[in-house]
């Protein structure tokens, strides 16, 4: 065993010359306290002291507690020990249409919770990924690229689940990414790139793409896509969000941007006519026939099950240090607890009350007359 702070031990040095100063701290001020109430000489003789024992015994709890919180800070180690961490082996990039399409109201009533309470399209993707997807991953990794008209990467991979359902919350909203339209082949391509500079090579990799259907990539820009992700293995699970019935995106639920710009209508309109937008099933399938991949159409959150794919969880063993601070922190913040609430005086025997002696001078003491004068 060592210490990863030793120079901190030069501290048990301070204990023995401030044991002493609180000793006699404690001495001159209860001989202060008592000559405010007379002599010394006489008040002194009614004053019971601390017993021997209860000195001793709170003098050494508080000295050892005081020594076992300076151990602690030096951080005592073991050096060859073994540490026991679980480490998943499945890395996942969400990949989530962000683009005004999104916005359409299509499972309202269907989720439940304040943050997706408007039920568009987004919110049900954000709703699975909260609670379906972060839940079953357990000690594996997720990253979150958002597209639009460009990609932005919301977060590279982690297990930092917490910050996760955070982000998904919080930052993921219509607009969150550049642009207008739906570049997929961009985000495919960002993911790829979470990937390379994340994913060691022999984990295994899985991209979740939750989109409407909608986009706008060139053939060529999203073969190439399908062509790197096959390149490094990745599986593909799609999930469809919206309905097969056209309807309007509304303006309310666009970004704060379109908002202001199209703040007296109330449907997102182009060239004077409303905008509508529908599950475009039939190019999500032809995906998925392409990639090899997995495909859900999401009407409710329990079409989509991410628990059986992500279960890949090994616990590893690796020689290194053990801290062991946590111990003599605990033994130091108990001795200091003990020290504090130990009484001041031993416990005594209780006082036999004897009633019938009290009652026998009760009625041989004369009454009392009053000082009224007449």
């Amino acid at each position: 065993m060592h210490f990863l702070n030793p120079h901190m031990l030069w501290l048990l040095l301070l204990l023995p010359p401030l044991g002493m100063a609180a000793v006699w701290y404690a001495w001159h001020r209860r001989k202060k306290l008592l000559a405010d109430y007379g002599e010394w000489a006489l008040v002194s003789r009614f004053a019971s002291p601390l017993g021997k024992a209860l000195f001793i015994g709170k003098a050494l709890a508080a000295g050892l507690g005081l020594a076992a919180l300076v151990v602690a800070v030096a951080r005592p180690s073991l050096t060859h020990s073994s540490i026991e961490y679980p480490q998943g082996t499945m890395d996942v990039v969400a990949v989530m249409d962000v683009s005004r399409s999104m916005a359409t109201v299509d499972y309202q009533g269907k989720i439940s919770g304040n943050d997706f309470k408007t039920g568009t399209r987004l919110d049900m993707g954000r709703y699975l990924l909260v609670n379906n997807v972060i839940p079953s991953l357990g000690y594996n990794r997720l990253g979150l690229v958002t597209y639009a008209g460009a990609s932005f990467p919301q977060a590279f991979l982690t297990d930092d689940m917490p910050s996760m359902r955070w982000v998904v919350k919080n930052v993921v909203t219509e607009g969150s990414a550049p642009g207008e339209g739906s570049q997929l082949a961009d985000a495919l391509q960002m993911a790829c790139l979470l990937f390379d500079l994340d994913s060691p090579a022999n984990h295994h990799r899985m991209v979740i793409l939750f989109t409407d259907g909608g986009n706008d990539s060139e053939d060529e820009k999203l073969a190439a896509a399908i062509a790197e992700l096959k390149k490094r293995d990745v599986q593909i699970v799609i999930a469809g969000l919206g309905s097969k019935t056209a309807r309007p995106i509304p303006i309310a639920q666009l970004s704060p941007g379109d908002q202001y710009q199209f703040h007296d209508q109330q449907w997102f309109t182009q060239d004077g006519e409303v905008v509508t937008s529908s599950l475009d099933e039939s190019f999500l399938i032809g995906l998925k026939n392409t990639v090899g991949g997995r495909y859900a159409r999401i009407g409710e959150p329990s079409d989509f099950d991410m628990g059986s794919l992500t279960r890949n969880v090994d616990v590893k063993y690796i020689k290194g240090e053990r801290e062991l601070f946590v111990y003599p922190l605990l033994a130091g913040l108990v001795l200091l607890t003990l020290a504090v609430l130990a009484p001041r005086e031993p416990f005594r025997q209780p006082i036999n009350f004897n009633w019938r002696q009290f009652l026998a001078r009760a009625k041989r003491r004369p009454p009392q007359t009053s000082g009224k004068r007449r």
